[in-house]
């Protein structure tokens, strides 16, 4: 006897039922029915870019000999192999990284970190305070599990810490502290608002969360996936660097962006409390991350070929961030009312139009740009639902997979279908 697929649904878990297509598949499908669109919207890295003489000399060094090749094929250990935790330390941290490297899990890429993370702290009904706008697959992540999200104001460089303080004291007073699990921050040319939190606000930003871990215990969860992708000016250090609280701090980092998105290696550090928690969830997971992965990162840091790798694509987004900047110049500046940012390293260019001019998946604009063959992010993807307002005006571009032709004509489209919904009569 068959039943209806709605009696089989019952089967679903709360988390099952709540699992939501994400905003990611609607650009895909726009990109796939239209084969000849400018996607400005991918935030993929560059093919041409691809270490893939890097990757096949790592593979000769480890599989070519037969112990180490041996040793790769085989599990390891869940934590990940200490070479390559120490390796990440040393290289990402100017203090304790031996301490650290001990408290660090790999993972296959930085999400299954943050979904590590969350699953190991976030109930259902917790509130997660996130910069508006932020990640938007870790608000769908949130989303899925019941966690509320609740956005920060936040500008060019990044979260701002009095809005940060206002938004915790506004939670505070509506007795819902205790509910205030995380603060999740993106202090690297961010994702997707391209900002970098200089050092003094690094600082104000500690500052504002030591004052209200001393009335509760709130997670910083500290996502660093674009440290690498910088072009110009000095690094800045990380928040434990610069004093965050190590009991209630976790870094976060990955490989994918600055080497190879197909490697799948992730890593977070933790404080020891979650970090064993973490390790024991991962277990019954996977028994620890790919391990041949591991061990060609290893051996990729060890050679210095991970360091050519990012000068090369540093030199490579370099170069698309300019050609995209100059096609703004060029084609956006005169609309009035249109701004946009000027990262100095990510993937990303934060555009936000004027008030009235909506750039949502289903506003008259993304029609039009769909018609002329260019695609967007629409930035109330990367919003929280509670908290700062949702900005339906602002549009994440990606130069990060287009060649510099057809950035230059993607921002030309863009800007044909701007001027024609705000100046519909002279169309």
């Amino acid at each position: 006897m068959n039943l209806h697929n709605s009696t089989h649904e019952q089967l679903l878990s709360p988390r099952g039922t709540r699992a939501s297509e994400q905003p990611i598949s609607q650009l895909m499908s726009a990109a796939l029915a239209n084969p000849g669109i400018i996607s400005l919207a991918a935030g993929f890295v560059d093919n041409a870019t691809l270490p893939l003489e890097f990757v096949s000399e790592a593979a000769q060094n480890v599989l070519g000999d037969t112990a180490t090749g041996r040793l790769a094929l085989q599990y390891g250990t869940n934590n990940g192999p200490q070479e390559l935790r120490q390796a990440i330390a040393r290289r990402n941290f100017s203090n304790n990284a031996d301490d650290l490297a001990d408290r660090m899990i790999l993972t296959a890429g930085s999400n299954q970190l943050l979904h590590l993370v969350a699953e190991c702290v976030f109930d259902e009904g917790d509130i997660v305070l996130c910069a508006a706008p932020t990640y938007f697959v870790f608000l769908g992540l949130l989303k899925d599990m019941g966690v509320r999200a609740f956005g920060i104001e936040a500008d060019d460089q990044g979260m701002i810490p009095e809005s940060l303080d206002q938004g915790l004291q506004q939670l505070a007073d509506n007795n819902e502290l205790h509910r205030v699990k995380s603060v999740y921050l993106i202090p690297y040319c961010d994702n997707p608002g391209g900002s970098t939190v200089p050092e003094a606000r690094r600082q104000e930003l500690i500052a504002v969360m030591k004052k209200w871990q001393q009335q509760s215990p709130i997670l910083l969860l500290v996502d660093n996936a674009y440290r690498d992708l910088r072009y110009s000016g000095e690094d800045i250090p990380t928040l434990t660097d610069l004093g965050a609280d190590p009991e209630l701090t976790v870094e976060s980092g990955t490989f994918s962006k600055n080497f190879g998105p197909g490697i799948r290696v992730g890593w977070g550090v933790m404080p020891r409390w979650l970090f064993d928690s973490a390790r024991r969830f991962k277990s019954v997971i996977d028994f620890g991350s790919a391990h041949l992965n591991q061990q060609l990162m290893l051996n990729i840091l060890k050679s210095g070929r991970f360091d050519e790798q990012v000068q090369r694509l540093q030199t490579a987004y370099a170069g698309k961030l300019q050609v995209m900047l100059e096609a703004c110049d060029t084609h956006l500046a005169g609309i009035p009312g249109v701004e946009y940012r000027r990262p100095i390293g990510g993937l990303y260019v934060w555009l936000e139009l004027p008030p009235g001019v909506d750039a949502g998946s289903d506003s008259p604009l993304w029609k039009q740009c769909i018609e002329r063959g260019v695609l967007y992010v629409p930035g109330e993807f990367c919003y929280p639902s509670e908290g700062a307002a949702v900005r339906k005006n602002t549009i994440r571009l990606s130069f990060g997979v287009q060649p510099e032709s057809q950035i230059r004509d993607g921002i030309k489209l863009l800007s044909e279908a701007i001027t024609a919904i705000m100046n519909p009569a002279n169309v």
